[in-house]
C-alpha cells in the first residue's frame, strides 16, 4: 500500500520527478502514478555491461519520512544479481546473509524482488553503518565506492543518485566488485558472482587432476566440489558450495526472459499499467521518430 505524505513531502516527490525529465540515468524511464506520488514505475534498459542487453521493471515507493528513510524499490523482473531478493524466496536481512535465520519481525527485511541499497547509501540503514565499511556516494564514482567514505545524513541523497547507483549496478562490473558479503541480498548471487569473476581472471586455467587409478573418469562436478564433508546436522553454507557456471547461465536464462514478447508486451510480469510497450512496424517507428525530432 502506498504511503500518506505530508504535504511538503509530497511537493518534494514531484520536484525530484521532474528534475529527472533533464537528468535521468542513461538507459533508465521512470514514470509515476497518476494522484500518488509515492510510487513510481520504471524501466532499466541495459545497454552494456555483464546484464546487457536485459529489459527490466521496477517500482520504487517512498515511506512518508522520505527522505529521511529509503525508498523501497522492487524488481518485477526475474533477474540473478547480487543486490536482488530473488522473486520466489523471502531470504534477505540487514544482517549477514551468509549466516542462519535471523526472527521475521526484523523490520528492514526486503520483500521478494527487493533491491539493496545499503551498501550505497549507509545512513539509511541503522545496522549498516557499523557493518558495512567503505560505502557512500559524496564525490565519487560509484565504481570507487569500496574506498569511499559514507555520505552525510544531513544531506540525503537525490533520486537521481539512487537510479544512477541501480543502473551502475547492472552496467559496470567494478561495481559488483565491490559489493560486499554484508550488502548482498542474494548470497548466492554474490558467491556465484565472485566465481564468475574469478576464473575470467585466471582464464579459465585449471590444473589437470589425477584420474583414478582404477580408469574410471571423474565428473566435474565430483572435481570441484570441495573434499571435505560437511559436519552432521549441518547443511553447507553458500560460500561452500559449487559456483562454476552458476551465474553465466543463470543471467543469461534471465536476460533472455526480459527479452520475450509475453514479458514485453503482454502481462507475463503482472501488468504495469502505468509503463507500456507496444509493437510497431518499421514505418510506424520512423514516423513516431520523426515527429519526436
Amino acid at each position: 500500500m502506498a504511503a500518506r505524505l505530508a504535504s511538503l513531502s509530497r511537493q518534494n516527490l514531484l520536484l525530484e520527478f521532474a528534475s529527472l525529465k533533464y537528468t535521468c540515468p542513461e538507459g533508465v524511464y521512470v514514470a509515476i502514478t497518476p494522484g500518488d506520488a509515492s510510487l513510481w514505475s520504471g524501466i532499466l534498459f541495459v545497454r552494456k555491461g555483464p546484464y546487457s542487453p536485459a529489459i527490466l521493471r521496477f517500482q520504487v515507493s517512498f515511506p512518508s519520512p522520505f527522505p529521511a528513510s529509503s525508498p523501497l524499490i522492487t524488481f518485477s523482473s526475474d533477474i540473478f544479481h547480487p543486490l536482488l531478493t530473488p522473486l520466489t524466496t523471502y531470504t534477505y536481512t540487514t544482517s549477514t546473509s551468509d549466516v542462519d535465520t535471523v526472527s521475521a519481525t526484523d523490520d528492514e527485511r526486503l520483500p521478494p524482488g527487493g533491491f539493496s541499497l545499503r551498501h550505497g547509501f549507509p545512513h539509511w540503514f541503522g545496522r549498516s553503518r557499523d557493518k558495512t565499511p567503505g560505502s557512500g556516494l559524496s564525490g565519487i564514482s560509484f565504481a570507487d565506492s569500496a574506498t569511499s567514505q559514507p555520505c552525510a545524513a544531513a544531506s540525503p541523497p537525490t533520486m537521481y543518485e539512487v537510479l544512477e547507483y541501480l543502473r551502475s549496478s547492472f552496467t559496470d562490473e567494478a561495481f559488483l566488485d565491490s559489493v560486499p558479503m554484508e550488502a548482498a541480498a542474494n548470497s548466492g548471487a554474490y558467491h556465484a558472482w565472485k566465481t564468475h569473476r574469478t576464473r575470467e581472471t585466471a582464464g579459465d586455467a585449471v590444473e589437470p587432476q589425477a584420474q583414478p587409478t582404477d580408469g574410471r573418469a571423474r565428473s566435474p562436478l565430483t572435481l570441484s566440489l570441495r573434499s571435505e564433508t560437511p559436519t552432521a546436522g549441518r547443511s553447507r553454507r553458500p560460500g561452500e558450495w559449487n559456483w562454476e557456471g552458476v551465474w553465466e547461465e543463470r543471467v543469461k536464462r534471465g536476460v533472455q526472459n526480459s527479452l520475450t514478447e509475453p514479458v514485453l508486451f503482454g502481462t507475463a510480469v503482472g501488468g504495469d499499467d502505468i509503463i507500456r510497450f507496444s509493437e510497431l512496424e518499421l514505418e510506424s517507428l520512423h514516423k513516431i521518430k520523426q515527429q519526436m525530432a
